[in-house]
């Protein structure tokens, strides 16, 4: 059950037109789509260029007046654009990048600011070092002239193992 962005009555899922006012929830609902796609290709964009070794790649899909990010790795703290040009580094080093994304959610509010959320899995190797990590990540998109551009990323570690999980069960 959801609710007609017109008039506020209750329509299903199913429903071509709102049942009390008429407003086409076809069409809204296709909007929405083309537009999920849109917000979805922006967000696998930044996580193939990480695959792909391209910090250009992934600069350009970020709103640089605005950007900012919590890491999954050290520093943990807020970081702008620096974190983006640490990045860069480290991706000179990177080899063997695999991921798996599952549970995309993604959220268009107002219309031109979109959430997403979703859990990855990605493994490779920096340097010397072998990683598998699992994390939590939210991406908060901003439409600009030009398209959907990235503003804020939140990538957090889930525990391995026993961690806290145990100790709540």
């Amino acid at each position: 059950m959801s609710y007609c962005p017109n008039c506020g009555g209750k329509v299903d899922e199913t429903d071509v037109f709102c049942r009390r006012c008429g407003f086409n929830m076809a069409h809204l609902r296709a909007s929405l789509n083309r537009i999920e796609e849109s917000v979805r290709a922006v967000i696998m964009e930044r996580i193939d260029g990480i695959k792909r070794r391209d910090a250009e790649a992934i600069r350009k899909i970020v709103d640089e007046e605005y950007y900012t990010k919590f890491d999954d790795w050290p520093p943990f703290e807020r970081q702008g654009m620096d974190g983006l040009r640490r990045e860069a580094e480290a991706l000179k080093v990177l080899k063997e990048y695999n991921y798996e994304i599952s549970d995309l959610r993604i959220d268009i509010l107002g219309g031109d600011v979109a959430l997403a959320s979703f859990i990855i899995r990605y493994r490779g190797r920096i340097r010397s070092l072998d990683f598998n990590v699992r994390s939590r990540v939210t991406m908060v998109l901003l439409k600009r002239e030009g398209g959907w551009r990235l503003v804020h990323e939140h990538w957090s570690r889930i525990p391995e193992g026993g961690g806290w999980r145990g100790r709540l069960l």
